[in-house]
């Protein structure tokens, strides 16, 4: 019976409307009945054990700009899109990967789409096919297919009151089985308000032999400057047939930001330091080349591989320079040479029908070969990598979907001198059930470890200021975790979407940052140690409504949180959260609202508290033969140039600061675009896009 709902609805929606008549309760003129209009509305979505389809409106695909506009809009109840950084997340808060038509897809991939050719969108929990490469989440866009041609779609857009402007092109070529990629985009973005204002309160040993001290550092900053110019190039072949598909993309990524730079004034409490005028100069220019293929074969009903290899090769470089005048000079300046290779092969055996087993395997490999000039001159070799192996059991049957994977990881750490090599389990177990196919349950539990970044690792001290040093730990342990959910979701009819959640997630041994008065002449230390457990629950509800035939679409999203930690940073704090969002549509034109309200946590690898204020957003768009246009306002009443209320509390060193960029600022935003077509469409479409960067070990 699913399989044909899920005919109904897919048949429904791709033609006009059906009409039907019913009687009327009063005759024609020679005795025959007179028949009333009756709409049979197609459902536009349905849920099964493991995935939900929703199919979109319209008015929908013609106002959304790109991809994540048009999810946005939708109001998927199970998943969140934060509209300011472009992140998709379960309404839990857990990572979602988004894929079109199976193929991994990056946010430019993303900006690029053509979403007039979106066909569904599908929301997978723990999905079995290969080619989501063990995503526990993911969203995949159905598209249409081009039989040949393609299309073009250009995009500019400028930022008022926050001076930033991005142009992008995207262009799609296929023939047949072939389909050709090519995107390129420039983003320019500067910035005279940033800077930090802090209090620090600094309680030393025996500070230059003057015995124990307690400092009041009081910093403004009186001026800043800070660029910023990047550059994507990519272009991807994709052949795809009933039996393999074929991706090779390579793409080049520069980012250089000639400018973060300040000027601040100091301010004393001990008579050991006069007011002074900090000048920090700041720079740094990487780029890397990027090589991804993804290669997938059915070699027959029961049988397919796919295989992700990634090859980088990139170059930072970092210059940074601090003064405080005759009194203080220091400079740290880095070069790194970067090269990263990641295989991941998924072998894919269809037992019966209602059993299918998946074995994988992935290894990471990074080397990274760093040259510190300046103050504190060095050469730094890494090799850091690993080994997964595993494999992922799935029982699907007709209500019920149950399953689960266990694998073992394998690291080496090799970081100059230093060498380090640990193993662990990692596993997950879930259940889906799913009586009618308007509702949906799922219960999950993961158990593994997170390993810390490679810059935390570096064996370095480096000198920050005239009181603070920094230094990582080649020493640094991996962090275990424990995460468990529950889901409910409900879609009893176009109209309404409903989906209930809790949340409950442990880190084990965390990595947090720890200060002390270890460093030369008796001044302070930051360096990185394992200490403490960090633990957090949700429980949240989303619900989406849409009224007046789906004009005016409103999703509600309120939250409760209880995070607790323990260690060297012991704090308890709840909260509630809520996010409101209400879009509608007027012929070819939208006006679309997004409110998020304040919030107030302690970060999970840092004893720092931060506080961020709420943020809103308006737009108004028009979309028609392949133009978009949009403008909007982000948080218009705040002139405030403050992005964050950050404070911290330790034995030896604390500190009240503000921080200050773009972020949290008002800004007018203007955007304009343009696709046009050519060709013949079939039945689905991919993108392409940059890959960014090269990753950095350089000790920060």
């Amino acid at each position: 019976m699913k399989a044909i709902k899920h005919i109904i609805l897919l048949s429904a929606f791709a033609v006009a409307p059906l009409f039907a008549m019913a009687q009327s309760a009063e005759p024609d003129s020679i005795g025959m009945q007179r028949l009333d209009e009756v709409v049979i509305e197609a459902d536009m979505q349905c849920t099964s054990s493991n995935v939900s389809t929703y199919i979109p409106m319209s008015r929908q695909k013609d106002a959304a700009a790109d991809a994540i506009s048009l999810l946005s809009q939708m109001a998927i109840p199970q998943i969140e899109v934060d509209p300011v950084s472009h992140a998709v997340k379960t309404a839990s808060g857990q990572g979602v990967s988004v894929f079109i038509d199976f193929l991994p897809a990056t946010s430019q991939d993303l900006q690029g789409m053509r979403t007039q050719d979106v066909k569904k969108v599908e929301y997978y929990l723990h999905p079995t096919d290969p080619r989501f490469q063990g995503a526990h989440y993911a969203i995949n866009f159905v598209m249409q297919k081009y039989e040949w041609g393609g299309y073009t779609k250009v995009t500019a857009d400028k930022w008022f009151g926050v001076n930033r402007s991005e142009g992008e092109v995207y262009s799609k070529m296929a023939y047949k089985s072939m389909v050709f990629d090519l995107y390129a985009d420039e983003i320019y973005l500067t910035d005279r308000h940033g800077g930090v204002s802090s209090v620090e309160t600094f309680r030393f040993d025996d500070l230059h032999g003057a015995g124990p001290q307690t400092v009041v550092r009081t910093s403004e900053t009186t001026s800043s400057l800070y660029r910023n110019n990047s550059n994507d190039f990519a272009l991807r072949a994709l052949y795809n047939s009933d039996k393999a598909r074929i991706s090779n993309r390579i793409s080049y990524s520069l980012t250089n930001v000639p400018h973060n730079d300040a000027v601040n004034s100091l301010l004393y409490s001990s008579e050991l330091f006069s007011p002074a005028t900090a000048t920090s100069l700041t720079s740094s220019h990487n780029w890397a080349l990027n090589y991804n293929g993804n290669f997938f074969f059915t070699f027959s009903p029961k049988f397919s591989f796919e295989t992700e290899a990634v090859y980088t090769y990139g170059k930072n470089k970092s210059n940074s320079f601090y003064s405080t005048g005759d009194a203080l000079s220091i400079t740290n300046n880095a070069s790194e040479d970067v090269h990263s290779l990641q295989l991941s092969p998924r072998l894919y055996w269809q037992l019966n029908d209602n059993n299918s087993l998946m074995f994988y395997f992935a290894t990471s490999q990074n080397w990274n070969f760093i040259d510190y000039f300046g103050n504190s001159p060095s050469h730094q070799k890494y090799n850091v990598g690993g080994y997964l192996a595993g494999a992922h059991y799935d029982l699907n049957l007709e209500k019920w979907n149950i399953g689960g994977e266990f694998g073992w990881v394998w690291e080496s750490n090799h970081i100059s001198d230093s060498r380090m090599s640990n193993n662990f389990p990692q596993a997950n177990a879930y259940a889906t059930f799913s009586p009618t196919d308007k509702h949906q349950f799922e219960a999950n539990w993961r158990y593994g470890k997170d390993v810390p970044e490679a810059s935390q690792k570096s064996p370095n001290m480096l000198q920050q200021d005239e009181l603070m040093w920094y230094q990582g730990t080649p020493t640094l342990s991996d962090y275990s975790y424990h995460s468990a959910g529950l889901s409910y979701t409900w879609l009893p009819n176009n109209r309404w979407q409903l989906s209930a959640d809790g949340y409950i997630y442990m880190l084990g041994n965390r990595c947090v940052t720890v200060y002390s008065p270890s460093a030369p002449d008796g001044m302070m230390l930051r360096r990185y140690v394992n200490d403490g457990d960090y633990r957090s629950g949700m429980l949240g509800v989303s619900a989406t409504a849409k009224f007046f035939g789906g004009r005016l679409v409103a999703k509600l999203r309120p939250q409760y949180w209880m995070r607790k930690t323990t260690g060297a940073y012991a704090n308890t704090r709840n909260e509630l959260t809520c996010t409101a969002q209400l879009t509608y549509y007027f012929g070819k034109f939208y006006l679309w609202g997004w409110y998020m309200t304040p919030s107030r946590y302690q970060e999970e690898q840092s004893g720092i508290v931060e506080r961020t204020p709420a943020k809103y957003q308006i737009q108004l768009g028009w979309g028609d033969n392949g133009w978009n246009v949009r403008a909007g306002v982000y948080n218009i009443l705040r002139t405030s140039w403050e992005s964050s209320h950050q404070t911290l509390t330790s034995k030896y060193y604390s500190f009240d600061r503000k921080e200050f960029s773009t972020a949290q600022h008002w800004r007018i935003t203007l955007a304009v675009s343009y696709t046009f077509g050519y060709g013949k469409k079939v039945d689905r479409s991919d993108e392409v896009s940059g890959s960014g960067t090269a990753g950095s070990a350089i000790l920060k």
